[in-house]
């Protein structure tokens, strides 16, 4: 069992923000152990049976880390539109269908889940590869300035590796009013660099 714990962050955590959008959980400090009486109802007598039981209690807290959202909108494939040229023997766009649903009006700005990074996971590697994985990157991390989570985002794709054959991608974060990222991770990709 475990108990959900919100408990507001000091003012210094939350860059003097009034409010915070929490993301990732963990698990706080566990309390001093304590009795938990139970009762065992299927003693083999056929009558309840009392216990005591000694336990220490830990409880999740919310954190207001960019982790979850950042692994959910790089690393989820979006729907390729009929333009996109999918990997040689695809025929499925990927996607979530709950996209066609997610804006109310006509008029609305629709923040589609994921990136089209599954496009790049095989074929051969051309001087623009690195150029589209960062615009897929940036596209899929748009939703956090029109949330009013981050004032900038920032994508570089690299090659990486012993033989420079695995792509990576770092995302640098900024909120408002800071000068360096929230949020500044290399995250290594499944997609192999393949011969010219």
């Amino acid at each position: 069992m475990f108990d959900v714990a919100t408990r507001p962050l000091p003012s210094s955590a939350r860059g003097g923000m009034a409010s915070v959008v929490p993301f990732d959980w963990r698990l706080t400090l566990p309390t001093a152990p304590s009795d938990y009486p139970w009762t065992d109802f299927g003693s083999p007598t056929g009558a309840p049976q009392q216990f005591v039981e000694k336990l220490v209690t830990y409880a999740l807290e919310l954190e207001d880390t960019l982790a979850t959202p950042i692994i959910l909108s790089l690393f989820t494939d979006a729907r390729a539109s009929l333009d996109d040229m999918l990997p040689a023997n695809e025929t499925n766009r990927r996607g979530w269908v709950g996209d066609e649903f997610m804006a109310s009006s006509a008029t609305d700005q629709r923040d589609d889940w994921g990136t089209l990074l599954w496009l790049y996971y095989t074929g051969k590697v051309t001087d623009d590869v690195l150029g589209m994985v960062e615009f897929t990157c940036k596209e899929g991390l748009r939703w956090l300035i029109r949330a009013g989570i981050a004032s900038r985002v920032d994508v570089t794709a690299l090659w990486t590796g012993e033989g420079l054959d695995r792509l990576a991608v770092r995302p640098q974060i900024y909120k408002p009013n800071q000068v360096t990222p929230v949020y500044d991770v290399l995250w290594g990709t499944s997609i192999r660099r393949f011969g010219q």
